[in-house]
């Protein structure tokens, strides 16, 4: 397999990983949030995300450089973090609460730091970068605005989440980077 190939590949599984985060929305509106319907597409969501989103640095890592990496490295520590607590949840047998705690209490801020830094971080660096199409971090941008969004439960992020990797996982696959901006390296990842 040449490198062309692994990027085409984990840009599949990005668009695989969004699908499934996507997924976790109908089934917290259907069966309720934290539902074991739910909880299931958030850990194929987490363990696709930690394994597919460092492709989305490597096809602009030129133009990101090590801030870049760090940013990318923070998405996915956060993904780890979050797939481990998520697996908890289905080893105590589901609509478990997290016990109080320094662990649980350390893995939610180093989930939530690696995740939220990182993906501010990687939406102003794609942004300057060019390498993307422009909406692509303005949907990263999306995701961290719908964090906030003044729902109860809101279950919408989830969607927003996965839309942002199923777009990203896109234009890797489709090939509808930018080479110009990109230059000789994004001609190095021909697919």
């Amino acid at each position: 397999m040449n490198l062309g190939q692994l990027v085409k590949t984990l840009g599949w599984i990005c668009v695989l990983a969004g699908i499934a985060r996507i997924g976790m929305t109908p089934t917290a509106i259907i069966w309720g949030t934290d539902s074991v319907q739910e909880l299931t597409f958030g850990l194929i969501a987490c363990i696709l995300m930690s394994v597919g989103t460092i492709v989305t640095y490597m096809v602009q890592s030129e133009e990101t450089g090590g801030i870049g990496l760090i940013a990318t490295l923070g998405i996915i520590i956060g993904n780890i973090v979050t797939t481990a607590m998520v697996w908890t949840v289905f080893v105590f047998g589901g609509h478990v609460e997290m016990p109080d705690g320094p662990v649980v209490t350390i893995s939610r801020v180093v989930s939530m730091a690696g995740f939220l830094g990182g993906t501010l971080v990687f939406a102003y660096l794609t942004f300057r970068a060019r390498v993307f199409p422009r909406w692509v971090a303005g949907l990263q941008l999306a995701i961290v605005l719908s964090m906030f969004l003044p729902l109860e439960d809101n279950q919408w992020f989830a969607a927003v989440w996965g839309l942002a990797y199923v777009g990203m996982g896109y234009c890797i696959v489709a090939d509808r980077l930018n080479k110009k901006t990109a230059g000789v390296h994004a001609e190095g990842l021909k697919m």
